[in-house]
């Protein structure tokens, strides 16, 4: 038993060398686009990828750990063959992998991902791009690392070679079901509620750091599972021409004209992003009295938007459409995508330019839906999250409580310089809504299955009231705009039908002692989403707002409001009149449409038009 564990854990660590090693060359090889950062940050590159580097280890000692664990109860020759057959495909795969990315880094300047298989459809053509020079470095660095490792590990590893111990029915057996056990929670980056994502690896404002950092290995086969069966026609509903003329109309804006709500240029911005609130939790939208006062009392100074809608289901896709202006597709998620999401503009990237200093907060894990890598790229100069705060403060299973997280986030503001763009994201109101029962905080009182996700958008609401009783003391209150809004929706008491129009209705709200007094209380009743955030805060700010080409400015009166919705198989279009929501089940495509039947066939064609070229746009890059 004792030398299972000690072959097992010497496979770990040859494997852990390997990809040391595979890293230090990767950074030797384009030590000029570091060279002049601080040693110490590029150090850190070696620590940060640990995580993904171990979990990538357990998928591949999964196998050998079968076949140790059979070398307890036979001494079969076979056994060590298929051992070492086994990881001799392994480390010519990753190596493969590791030089590969390696070679095609400095022209791709992206690690390798799924659309390598297009260029493998056509060998040919790489063969002919790459010199002969690059050729023969690739093939032999391969050749090299497979030969070299795979010394070591017959020299090292696997010597003394296991074999069969006493009363194999019982050690075999324990033996792989602890082994494999932690094998399973290493694959997986631990015990969090959130799986591993590349954004365990992202610590660096620059990308080759942060790309160092991600297991090439790793990184391939996720690419592979989350978008290997990208179809570029998938979407493809009419004719190219037709599709621009019919958008074309839709995003017509008004341009000459501004109306302003803000009193300055120059305000700091707070944007909190409120988990899974929907308009059902909003009494002023399609809720009840009772669960969101303090945000009701907030509405009497602030412009609340009636027709605004999450773009998404989730959170990341919140993120991206919120920050960088790109909507959601079918399926696919772009934060989980570097090679996708650095073709996007980033509001903290603008306001950057123009002087802001940039923070995210957030009481939980960034690794979900990789928010952290997309946040970096976005430039948030700080991100906090649970790991960064006070270990004393109390936590709930998926991280510090609102409470703690509102206060925390009050201090550091206190201490921000302006102008600033700050960030915090809530996280209560999600499941499993254990947050604190307190006797200030009285339950809802209405009886249904989702009475503990309405209790905990309450909690939620009450620290929401008593930041701003904190905050509006502070020097740099009266120069900021808070921009409070719901990053998607969630099922409520209404038991509003998932994927329909009005189940994407989210709460937005513009707050703050920098709105024109004319502004404040007003509602704007027009039709828009995440999307519009962006483009609509920095035309208010007098700062460029063409690169947000997806959203529309949802203040100025000739805008004509529409939203757009994905849904897992299709996607949602909703006007004033209209709506229409196509669905994909099998080979059928199912349509759905609200409100005046005079304009379904208008609503339809705008829709299925947005999302041809959502999805052609995003294919193409």
């Amino acid at each position: 038993m004792k030398r299972y564990l000690w072959t097992l854990g010497k496979l770990i660590l040859f494997w852990m060398l390997f990809f040391f090693v595979g890293r230090l060359l990767f950074l030797c090889v384009y030590h000029a686009q570091w060279a002049g950062l601080p040693f110490s940050e590029v150090a850190a590159c070696f620590a940060h990828a640990l995580r993904l580097d171990f979990s990538t280890v357990c998928y591949l000692i999964s196998l050998p750990m079968v076949l140790f664990s059979l070398s307890l109860c036979f001494n079969a020759s076979w056994l060590r063959l298929a051992v070492d057959g086994v990881v001799a495909v392994e480390l010519i795969g990753c190596s493969l992998i590791g030089i590969g990315e390696t070679v095609v880094y400095g022209e791709w300047l992206n690690k390798l991902s799924y659309k390598i298989l297009l260029y493998l459809r056509h060998p040919m053509e790489i063969l002919t791009t790459a010199t002969t020079a690059q050729l023969l470095l690739s093939v032999l660095a391969v050749l090299l690392f497979c030969a070299l490792f795979f010394v070591l590990y017959r020299k090292v590893v696997v010597r003394p070679p296991l074999c069969p111990v006493r009363r194999p029915y019982l050690w075999a057996p324990l033996a792989l079901l602890l082994t494999g056990g932690g094998c399973f929670v290493g694959m997986r980056g631990g015990f969090d509620a959130i799986p591993i994502t590349q954004s365990a690896a992202y610590y660096s404002t620059h990308a080759l750091l942060n790309d160092a950092a991600v297991n090439p290995t790793w990184n391939l086969l996720c690419s592979f599972y989350d978008f290997g069966d990208m179809d570029s026609d998938r979407y493809a509903f009419m004719a190219e021409d037709e599709m621009e003329a019919t958008l074309q109309a839709v995003q017509q804006e008004e341009t000459d004209t501004l109306v302003k709500v803000l009193t300055s240029d120059r305000v700091n911005i707070v944007f909190i992003l409120l988990e899974s609130w929907s308009a059902d939790l909003i009494e002023s939208l399609t809720g009840t009295q009772g669960v969101t006062d303090c945000f009701h009392a907030l509405e009497a100074e602030g412009i609340l938007f009636t027709r605004f809608y999450a773009n998404g289901h989730r959170s990341q896709q919140a993120m991206s459409s919120v920050f960088s202006g790109f909507p959601p597709l079918p399926m696919y998620d772009i934060t989980d995508d570097f090679s996708k999401y650095r073709h996007l503009p980033s509001l903290a990237a603008e306001l950057k330019k123009a002087g802001y200093h940039t923070s995210f907060y957030f009481g939980g894990n960034l690794d979900y839906g990789n928010i952290r890598s997309f946040l970096l790229h976005c430039g948030f100069e700080r991100l906090v999250e649970e790991k960064d705060m006070d270990r004393r403060l109390p936590r709930a299973k998926l991280g510090i409580h609102d409470q703690y997280t509102f206060a925390l986030h009050h201090r550091a503001l206190n201490e921000e310089k302006q102008p600033f763009m700050s960030v915090l994201f809530t996280m209560s109101s999600h499941s499993p809504y254990d947050q604190p029962v307190s006797p200030e905080i009285a339950p809802v009182g209405i009886q249904h299955a989702e009475t503990p996700f309405l209790n905990s958008a309450k909690y939620c609401d009450h620290y929401l009231g008593r930041y701003f009783d904190a905050v509006r003391h502070e020097p740099w209150y009266p120069h900021t705009l808070f921009v409070i809004l719901g990053d998607h929706s969630h099922p409520t008491h209404r038991e509003t039908q998932n994927q329909t129009p009005d189940y994407q209705h989210v709460p937005l709200l513009l707050y703050g002692e920098v709105i024109a007094p004319e502004w404040r209380g007003r509602r704007v009743d027009r039709v828009s989403s995440h999307v519009d955030v962006a483009r609509s805060l920095l035309r208010q700010l007098g700062l460029d707002a063409s690169a947000f080409v997806w959203g529309q400015d949802f203040l100025q009166p000739g805008t004509p409001g529409h939203a757009y919705f994905e849904s897992y198989t299709g996607g949602g279009w909703i006007r004033p009149s209209a709506a229409y929501v196509g669905l994909q089940s099998g080979r059928n495509w199912d349509s759905h449409y609200y409100g005046d039947s005079a304009a379904y066939p208008q609503v339809e064609r705008e829709g299925k038009a947005w999302l041809q070229r959502l999805y052609q746009t995003y294919v193409r890059w």
